[in-house]
């Protein structure tokens, strides 16, 4: 499973970018996981893919108008009742996840800083923030937007890996591809009508939203480098990925 990515850990078993998610993914054999982030009020980036807590949580407050501690004392939505599960069911900072995921030393870790933030906060406060959070990772860090700023500053700040993930697959977002050279290329199996004929560059390719495990080994037979899957334990069960 070296080449699958836990979209949000295993959300299919577990709430998407809780602790026990990402622990469910690591620990099935998943080398690969992706997280959010969103920016807490007092500059703290924070572990959800929304602005808002109100889907996955039940509190309908955004992120930005809460600190840190404030958040790390909400559960995630959950049937869990076992007591020792639940605190792994907490919103949890980037360096707390990190801290938990230094565990797992030989994983990648695709970081996605959300649009909403950088718009809220600004792109160097955002970035410079997330960057600080992760600085201790023992782990592959790769940080991935579909804000092409962010690629470009995080380019010209640190040395790490970036991923472009692809609005639209057309000329334009080529054209975006090729002036920012990211390492990774993410984009919706939606809207890409060809697979078989990616664009190529010096970058990996990582197609999204795949649940079909007879369709995410035909696309990695066709030269997709990476499938990202909500449906961790549907493909991990399949014969193909054993």
């Amino acid at each position: 499973m070296n080449r699958l990515i836990a979209h949000r850990g295993d959300m299919s078993t577990y709430p998407e970018n809780s602790m026990l998610a990402f622990k469910s993914a690591v620990e099935m054999g998943f080398t690969h996981v992706e997280l959010d982030i969103q920016l807490s009020k007092d500059l703290v980036p924070i572990v959800i893919h929304d602005d808002n807590l109100n889907r996955t949580t039940g509190v309908d407050k955004y992120v930005w108008d809460l600190t840190a501690v404030e958040i790390n004392t909400i559960y995630v939505n959950s049937l869990t009742q076992n007591e020792k599960l639940n605190e792994l069911l907490k919103i949890k900072t980037l360096k707390q996840v990190v801290n938990f995921l230094n565990d797992y030393s030989t994983i990648t870790v695709f970081v996605e800083i959300k649009r909403q933030s950088v718009e809220y906060f600004g792109l160097s406060k955002v970035v410079d923030k997330v960057l600080e959070a992760q600085i201790n990772a023992k782990f592959n860090v790769v940080i991935i937007s579909f804000v092409d700023e962010v690629i470009e500053y995080v380019k010209k700040v640190r040395p790490y890996p970036t991923g472009f993930v692809l609005k639209k697959y057309n000329k334009k977002y080529l054209l975006k591809a090729e002036q920012l050279q990211p390492d990774y290329l993410f984009c919706n199996i939606k809207k890409v009508n060809k697979p078989s004929e990616l664009w190529s560059g010096p970058w990996r390719w990582a197609l999204y939203d795949i649940k079909n495990p007879t369709f995410a080994y035909e696309l990695l037979e066709q030269g997709v480098d990476l499938i990202e899957t909500g449906d961790v334990l549907k493909l991990s069960n399949s014969e193909y990925f054993q």
